[in-house]
C-alpha cells in the first residue's frame, strides 16, 4: 500500500483496540483512514484465532458502501490470508453457499442482510457468531435515531446472546453532532464506557460559495421554458462542465429534470454530455456505471441524491453542487465532505438558492426563507455545530418485527423466552411487561401470531405473509414499485400511480423514453429512446423536522447587519430585502404580526413546536392555523385573540399524549398499523410533540404591516 507512517488516529486505535476492552467511536473527517484505523488491530487479533466462525463483522448502511470496503479489505487482507467475504441482495447464491460452508475471516454485510441470515439461515448463524470478537459499524450516525438503528442494535444483541464472547463494537463516522448521546446510543447502560476516539487533523480548508435566484415563480415543471430550471441548469454547466463533481438535490424528481436539461442544453450548445445521474430508484448497472465513470479519472458532474452522500469512494471529487437547500447541517457537511478528499485540496461547495416573487406574496415569501435556511445551516456548519442525534425515540414497530423474526428463527417461542431475548437482555430494554403484553395481544389480534395448547407462540396467517415477503428484512416501509425495462435491461424503477397505465413518455437516468406498454401484473414498464419525456412519480421522500437552533440562527441573521462573506451579489441582494421587510414589519423583533387577513406568530421553534402549537390552536382554539415553514399563520384571527388563547393554554398545557391524539394521521412506521393505539400515541407524542413552549408575548404596531 506504500504507507510511509501511520496517521495518529490510527496510532491510538491500535493502541486502543490491543490494550482495552471498552466499545470504541472513531470521529474523523472523510479520507482520514478510519477504516484502516478500525481494521488493522483486529485483523492482527484474529490472524492467529483458533475459534470457528466470523472473526469480524462490518456493517453498513449501503450496498455500495459494502462493495467498496470489500475491495479496500481485500487488499489489507491479501497478505495475512485473512478470507473476506460479502453479503447483500446482490451477491449470488453460490457466493453465499461458500461462505456458508466455511464461516471464517471478515464479513461485510448490511442489517437487512444480518436479518435474512436469522430467518432463512437460521441453523447456521450460531456457527457464524459463535465466537464473534469485534463489529464494526461505518458511518455510524446514519443509524442512530432511525428505524435502521434500532433495528441494527436489535441484531447485534441477538448476536452477542449466541457469541461465548462479548464483541467490541466499533463505530466509525466523519460527522457526529454530540458524541456522549452517541455513547448513549451505542451503549445505554455504561455510556461513559465507550471511549471516543477524535481525529487530530489540521483545520480543511473550506472554499464556499451560496448563489442567490429571484424568479416570478419558482416551479419545476415539464415544460422546456421553465426560467428556473434553465437558469440554473446554465449556471451547473458553468461551473460543474469538465469536473469531476457531485450535485445533490434532495427530489429525485428534479434530478432527473436537470439532468435532463442539461443534458439537451449541451446538444444545443453541441458539447459532449460529461453529466451522469444517481439515485435509489435507479437500476445497480446504472449506479454502478456511474461510480465507475467518477472513479476512471475522467471528468465526470454527476447529479445525485443522498445515495452519494455516504462514504463510498467515488474518486478524487474536485467540487459540491447543491440545487435547494439541505434538509440539515449534518447533510450539509456529509456532502461538503465528499470534495477535497486528497491532503492538502480544499473541500468546495456551490449551493444554488432559487426563491419566488409573485405579485400576491405573503409574508414568509418576503423573507426569502429558503436562502435564511442556507445561510443559518451553512453558519451553524461553519461553526461547528451539527444536529445531536435523538437517542431516546420509542420504535414499537420495529420490536413487532424482532418478535415476528425471533418466532421464525426459532419456529416458535414462548412470550417469557420473546421478552428475555429482545427485552431483558436485548435492545428494547424501555419496554415494560404490560407493553410487551400489550403488543402480543394486538399482534394477535391482526393474526400476526396465534399460541398454541401448550402456550408457544407462533405466526399466524398474515405473519406468515409478511415474514415470506422479499421487503420483510427491512425494517422501514419500502414502496411498491415497476421496473422499467429497455430491451430487457433495467433502466431503473417508478412507483405504479393511478393512471400509470396511460403513461406515454418518462424521463429515467436523465434520458427521454416513449412507453411501448405498461404490464399491472408484471409490474413492468417496457420503453424505448424518445425526444418526448415527463418525469415519473417517485415513492418515498418528503421533509424533516428542522432543529430549533436552525430557526433561531434564522432569526439572529434577519436582526444582524452582517453579510456573509460567501453569498452572492444577488443572494445577498435577496438578503438585503429580507432584512428590510423583517425590520418593516416587525418580524425579527415581535412574536406576533398582524397583516390584513390575519396574524402571523413567528416562534423561532422547531419543528415538533410548530406542530405542537398548530394541533392547540386548530384543536383546541378553533383557528384556522397554517404551518408556513418558520412560523405560524391564523386565518381571519387578530393578535389579541392568538395571544390571550395561548397564554392561557399553555399556562395548563394539554399532555403529549393528549395532544398527540388530536393529531390526524399517527402511522409512520413500517408496523405502526399493528401497535397498540395508547403505544402508538405514546411514541408519535415523544418524537413529534414538544410542551416546553413560551406563549407569545409581544405583538407588532399594525400600522407597521402592508
Amino acid at each position: 500500500m506504500r504507507w510511509s507512517e501511520l496517521r495518529q488516529i490510527q496510532v491510538e486505535t491500535i493502541f486502543a483496540v490491543k490494550d482495552g476492552t471498552e466499545h470504541l467511536i472513531i470521529s474523523a473527517e472523510t479520507a482520514s483512514g478510519k477504516t484502516e484505523a478500525a481494521f488493522l488491530p483486529i485483523l492482527s487479533e484474529i490472524i492467529g484465532r483458533r475459534e470457528g466462525g466470523i472473526g469480524a463483522l462490518y456493517v453498513g448502511p449501503l450496498k455500495a458502501l459494502i462493495n467498496d470496503q470489500f475491495r479496500r479489505l481485500e487488499d489489507l487482507c491479501e497478505a495475512s490470508e485473512i478470507p473476506v467475504f460479502k453479503w447483500h441482495g446482490d451477491v449470488g447464491s453460490a457466493q453465499k453457499k461458500r461462505f456458508l460452508s466455511e464461516p471464517s475471516g471478515v464479513l461485510l454485510i448490511t442489517p437487512e442482510s444480518i436479518e435474512s441470515l436469522f430467518i432463512n439461515h437460521s441453523s447456521e448463524v450460531h456457527l457464524l457468531f459463535r465466537s464473534l470478537p469485534f463489529i464494526v459499524i461505518d458511518e455510524i450516525h446514519a443509524f442512530i435515531g432511525a428505524e435502521r438503528g434500532m433495528h441494527l442494535k436489535s441484531l447485534i444483541a441477538r448476536i452477542a446472546q449466541i457469541s461465548a464472547v462479548r464483541p467490541r463494537i466499533i463505530g466509525l463516522s466523519a460527522t457526529l453532532g454530540d458524541l456522549p448521546t452517541t455513547q448513549r446510543w451505542l451503549s445505554p447502560g455504561e455510556p461513559e464506557s465507550v471511549r471516543i476516539i477524535a481525529g487530530q487533523g489540521g483545520e480543511k480548508e473550506i472554499s464556499f460559495l451560496i448563489k442567490g435566484y429571484l424568479f416570478d415563480t419558482v416551479s419545476y415543471d415539464d415544460g422546456d421554458d421553465d426560467p428556473t430550471l434553465i437558469k440554473l441548469s446554465e449556471d451547473v454547466i458553468k461551473h460543474f462542465y469538465g469536473k469531476n463533481s457531485l450535485i445533490f438535490i434532495n427530489s429525485r424528481s428534479k434530478l432527473e429534470l436537470y439532468t435532463d436539461q442539461v443534458k439537451r442544453s449541451l446538444e444545443e450548445a453541441r458539447l459532449p454530455n460529461l453529466f451522469r445521474i444517481h439515485h435509489g430508484s435507479l437500476s445497480r448497472v446504472e449506479r454502478e456505471e456511474t461510480e465507475t465513470a467518477l472513479k476512471s479519472g475522467r471528468p465526470t458532474a454527476t447529479f445525485c441524491s443522498s445515495t452519494l452522500e455516504l462514504g463510498i469512494d467515488v474518486g478524487d471529487v474536485s467540487r459540491i453542487g447543491q440545487i435547494g437547500v439541505p434538509w440539515s447541517v449534518h447533510s450539509l457537511c456529509q456532502r461538503l465532505g465528499r470534495s477535497g478528499r486528497r491532503e492538502g485540496t480544499p473541500s468546495v461547495m456551490i449551493m444554488f438558492v432559487p426563491e419566488s416573487q409573485k405579485a400576491e406574496m405573503d409574508l414568509v415569501d418576503r423573507l426569502s426563507p429558503s436562502l435564511l435556511r442556507a445561510l443559518a445551516l451553512s453558519n451553524l456548519m461553519l461553526r461547528r455545530w451539527c444536529e445531536p442525534p435523538e437517542t431516546s425515540l420509542l420504535h414499537y414497530s420495529t420490536l413487532i418485527q424482532q418478535i415476528l423474526s425471533v418466532i421464525t428463527e426459532r419456529g416458535g417461542a414462548g412470550a417469557v423466552t420473546l421478552y428475555n431475548v429482545l427485552v431483558e437482555r436485548g435492545a428494547f430494554s424501555w419496554v415494560t411487561q404490560s407493553e410487551f403484553t400489550g403488543i402480543l395481544r394486538s399482534m394477535s389480534e391482526s393474526d400476526l401470531i396465534e399460541q398454541d395448547p401448550e402456550g408457544l407462540l407462533i405466526l399466524g396467517l398474515k405473519g406468515e405473509r409478511l415474514v415470506h415477503r422479499m421487503d420483510f428484512y427491512a425494517c422501514f416501509p419500502t414502496e411498491p414499485e415497476m421496473k422499467v425495462l429497455w430491451k430487457s435491461k433495467q433502466i431503473g424503477s417508478i412507483a405504479p400511480t393511478y393512471g400509470i397505465e396511460t403513461l406515454e413518455y418518462l424521463i429515467l437516468a436523465g434520458r427521454r423514453w416513449e412507453v411501448l406498454s405498461v404490464d399491472l401484473d408484471r409490474k413492468e414498464v417496457l420503453v424505448q429512446p424518445s425526444h418526448g419525456g415527463k418525469v415519473p412519480y417517485f415513492a418515498g421522500g418528503g421533509t424533516v423536522d428542522i432543529h430549533p437552533v436552525v430557526h433561531q440562527t434564522v432569526r439572529d441573521l434577519l436582526l444582524s447587519d452582517t453579510v456573509p462573506a460567501y453569498l452572492d451579489t444577488p443572494g445577498k441582494a435577496l438578503l438585503a430585502s429580507a432584512r428590510s421587510v423583517a425590520r418593516s414589519t416587525g418580524v425579527a423583533e415581535f412574536d406576533l404580526v398582524p397583516v390584513p387577513n390575519g396574524t402571523y406568530w413567528f416562534p423561532w421553534a422547531g419543528s415538533a413546536v410548530l406542530r405542537t402549537l398548530m394541533i392547540l390552536g386548530s384543536c383546541w382554539g378553533g383557528f384556522d392555523v397554517q404551518e408556513r415553514g418558520i412560523a405560524l399563520f391564523f386565518h381571519g384571527a387578530s393578535p389579541d385573540r392568538v395571544l390571550n388563547f395561548y397564554t392561557d393554554i399553555l399556562a395548563t398545557c394539554p399532555s403529549k399524549t393528549e395532544i398527540a391524539q388530536k393529531y390526524g394521521d399517527l402511522i409512520r412506521e413500517k408496523y405502526d398499523s399493528y401497535v397498540p393505539e395508547a403505544l402508538l400515541v405514546k411514541g408519535f407524542a415523544e418524537r413529534y410533540i414538544e410542551t416546553r413552549v413560551v406563549p407569545p408575548r409581544t405583538v407588532a404596531p399594525s400600522g407597521e404591516c402592508h
